[in-house]
């Protein structure tokens, strides 16, 4: 007995294979011309959700802080090679 088992089932919660299927299919019926708004789309999801992400960094004063004294590190070459940071962790 073969049993076939999909790695998306197993990782996902059953509400996103849902939507997964249910996407795939209506995905299966448009046109080039609709898929390629289809892609514009998603990029643009795709890049908003990095826009918020970065925003809310930079809205932390902390992070905005830390960033400023690690690009004074580097114009100070006050530097480390990936090596040494490897062998420290």
């Amino acid at each position: 007995m073969v049993c076939m088992v999909n790695m998306a089932e197993i990782s996902m919660p059953k509400q996103k294979v849902n939507l997964h299927e249910q996407a795939i299919e209506l995905i299966q019926q448009l046109s080039t011309e609709k898929l390629k708004a289809v892609i514009d789309y998603l990029t643009y999801l795709q890049d908003k959700a990095t826009w918020e992400a970065t925003y809310e960094l930079a809205s932390q004063p902390e992070v905005v802080e830390s960033l400023k004294r690690a690009e004074e590190d580097v114009k100070a070459g006050r530097l480390k090679s990936w090596g040494d940071v490897r062998r420290d962790v």
